[in-house]
């Protein structure tokens, strides 16, 4: 058993997570949370709440006192996932020092960053976890939301000196709550129930993007917590892109339209200068062996998006409230 402290615990992936660890491992199961009625929430999962932020103090002190063994990062923050990382590299660090002057070998913290396949830009060309991103010789450049990804992916893959680290690239995740389809799929529901004729959406017309299910998600970082000590140091590349299905974004919403009864038409026009549209937008052709065979990670959900829709379509509108 290992004390886990998931940051973003109550977000889309990190919810999945801590309902995976708690279910399907013995491990000691820590969330951030930012308010007490989240923490009362994640009390009632079984899981151990922490109150702050990425940028308290207290986190920090937390760490060391339930003497948290692994850190995973599902936190969707930009300059706060740089400030916490650099923050836990020197906790780590004062860590093996202490164990140095004890005359004992000092372990490692544990490090899981939880990236996004938008690194690898938009393509119709297969790609995987070893071909290089954000670079002169990668394929394509990451998608403008979150351009700011690959350094700190770069900063967490340079920092095995203290921190035992792996990182996690979701394709676009579906399933549960879907709340990242709100965008997509609230006009068409919201036409279905006026009547209108026509909802124009805005997304790229061509677009297939590369997709996952949260629960399989989940599993794919259980598994990583599970192998990191075994990968750390060995000189094992320790990225993993995870995906089950490409599937054309134009098929998802005409099926969603069905399944919700809209009559009208669907008409793709394209994100404009809408940043998360046109990450919504991504096409991403890519490939999950590494991760199943050297984590050995086992996707269950695989039957894809548009072929379960009536159940993800109905799960989504019940999650609205």
């Amino acid at each position: 058993m290992v004390n886990v402290l998931i940051l973003g615990a109550t977000g889309y992936i990190g919810h999945s997570l801590t309902q995976r660890l708690t279910t399907h491992s013995t491990h000691k199961v820590y969330g951030l949370v930012r308010t007490p009625t989240k923490a009362t929430s994640l009390l009632s999962q079984e899981v151990t709440p922490i109150i702050g932020s990425l940028t308290s103090p207290s986190l920090l002190t937390a760490i060391s006192e339930h003497n948290i063994n692994v850190i995973v990062n599902a936190a969707e923050a930009q300059e706060e996932n740089f400030h916490i990382l650099r923050e836990i590299k020197k906790l780590s660090a004062a860590r093996l020092e202490t164990a140095a002057r004890d005359g004992t070998k000092g372990v490692k913290l544990g490090y899981i960053y939880i990236s996004g396949t938008w690194v690898h830009g938009s393509s119709l060309e297969a790609v995987d976890d070893l071909t290089p991103v954000a670079v002169p010789s990668a394929p394509t450049p990451p998608v403008k939301l979150t351009a700011w990804r690959p350094e700190l992916e770069r900063e967490v893959l340079t920092s095995t000196d203290v921190l035992d680290v792996l990182v996690i690239r979701p394709a676009l995740v579906y399933g549960r709550s879907s709340w990242i389809w709100n965008s997509l799929f609230t006009p068409i529901y919201s036409a279905s129930r006026t009547q209108d004729i026509e909802v124009g959406i805005p997304i790229e017309p061509a677009s297939r993007p590369g997709l996952i299910h949260v629960d399989d998600v989940a599993s794919g970082v259980h598994a990583a917590i599970e192998k990191l000590p075994l990968i750390a140091g060995t000189g094992v590349y320790p990225v993993f892109d995870l995906v089950t299905s490409m599937e054309s974004m134009r098929d998802i919403l005409l099926e969603f339209g069905r399944v919700t009864g809209y009559k009208g038409r669907i008409s793709m026009v394209g994100p404009g200068e809408d940043l998360f549209m046109d990450a919504l937008g991504t096409s991403f052709n890519g490939c999950s062996e590494r991760a199943k065979g050297i984590l050995g990670w086992e996707p269950k959900r695989v039957s894809g998006f548009v072929s379960g829709m009536a159940v993800f379509a109905k799960a989504w509108e019940v999650s609205l409230g």
